[in-house]
């Protein structure tokens, strides 16, 4: 609904970046995973900037983009931050990233 595009505009553009990846249009890709990242920074939804910050990570980790353990490094500090220990555990296990938490 439009209401929601307003409090959760992070959600929709995860879903618009996740679709157009699905579709193959990945050229701006980063770019809108970024935006959705922002959202949700400034929407202070911790969760949501970790899960996006980790969908990026994946991207780039497919497309052999160096970002990926940024990206994953980031979703593993916001995992912490949120008081996930289990799916920041799951991250580190799973990804090779530098631990700046």
């Amino acid at each position: 609904t439009k209401a929601s595009t307003y409090t959760n505009p992070q959600r929709v553009l995860l879903l618009e970046t996740e679709i157009d990846v699905l579709m193959g249009k990945t050229k701006d890709a980063i770019e809108s995973y970024n935006k959705a990242i922002n959202a949700a920074r400034e929407n202070k939804c911790i969760n949501e900037q970790a899960i996006v910050n980790e969908r990026a990570g994946d991207f780039c980790l497919q497309n052999g983009d160096s970002r990926a353990s940024y990206y994953h490094g980031e979703a593993y500090r916001l995992y912490l931050k949120w008081g996930s220990a289990g799916k920041a555990a799951h991250l580190k296990r799973n990804h090779s990233f530098s631990d700046f938490s």
